[in-house]
């Protein structure tokens, strides 16, 4: 099955195969970020300071338990992985 993601910035809502996602804040962020890139791969440094406009202050788990919340919401209506971990880097859109 095909994943159709579609994100309305205007309305700050995500919907995949016609069903809406129920994300936080910075979830809508990260999910932008790697849609509006999809080609690259965010380190999590890039990705805190998108989606918290804040300084990165070192390693913890934040970006990790969003990524994992934001695939847990994906499968709960669709059988794609739309982020893949990129070993050494962070994260990036699945191709």
């Amino acid at each position: 099955m095909v994943l159709i993601m579609v994100l309305d910035r205007a309305d700050h809502s995500v919907s995949v195969n016609g069903t809406p996602l129920a994300l936080t804040r910075q979830e809508f962020q990260i999910l932008e970020l790697l849609l509006l890139n999809p080609n690259k791969a965010f380190s999590k440094q890039e990705i805190y300071e998108y989606a918290w406009n804040d300084f990165y202050i070192g390693e913890d788990k934040t970006i990790n338990v969003h990524i994992s919340n934001i695939r847990s919401k994906i499968r709960a209506v669709s059988d794609e992985n739309y982020i893949e971990t990129v070993w050494g880097i962070g994260f990036k859109l699945s191709k």
